[in-house]
């Protein structure tokens, strides 16, 4: 893979991150459970600090990185926070929008691990892709936790 489209894909993640960031903050400031929302938290500052770490990635390759989510994200996480306010901050409700959201950063960073990218930012990716799937099964856990206790 030339070190344009490393710059790219890698610009991709951070877009992406950067949405999931905001995405699980939103999430964690609907949350009553103080477990659950400092979870949320946790899982907020992973993709903020693997936001930063592609950044630096993408300069050290020569390029710019992105530095923002896409407004959309910020459509999501206004409609996350109404439909949180509407259906009493039922917190299933808010897992289902951040679960939806942790496979999206799932399936996008274990397809970035398949591109033929130097070692160093496959090492890299593997790292993320592998805190992103732990993080996302967690999600789910939590989900199930609520739904037995409903």
């Amino acid at each position: 893979m030339s070190t344009p489209d490393t710059i790219s894909l890698l610009n991709r993640l951070i877009v992406a991150e950067k949405n999931g960031e905001s995405a699980l903050r939103a999430a964690a400031e609907e949350a009553h459970h103080d477990d659950l929302r400092d979870a949320l938290m946790e899982y907020s500052r992973f993709f903020a600090a693997s936001a930063r770490e592609l950044q630096d990635a993408v300069r050290a390759l020569g390029g710019t990185p992105a530095a923002l989510g896409t407004f959309g994200n910020t459509l999501h996480r206004t409609w996350m926070h109404l439909k949180a306010a509407a259906l009493g901050r039922d917190e299933r409700v808010i897992l289902d929008e951040v679960e939806s959201d942790e496979s999206t950063a799932e399936a996008l960073l274990a397809d970035a691990v398949t591109w033929d990218t130097p070692p160093h930012i496959q090492a890299l990716l593997e790292r993320q892709y592998e805190g992103a799937r732990q993080r996302h099964q967690a999600v789910r856990r939590w989900r199930q936790q609520l739904d037995r206790a409903a």
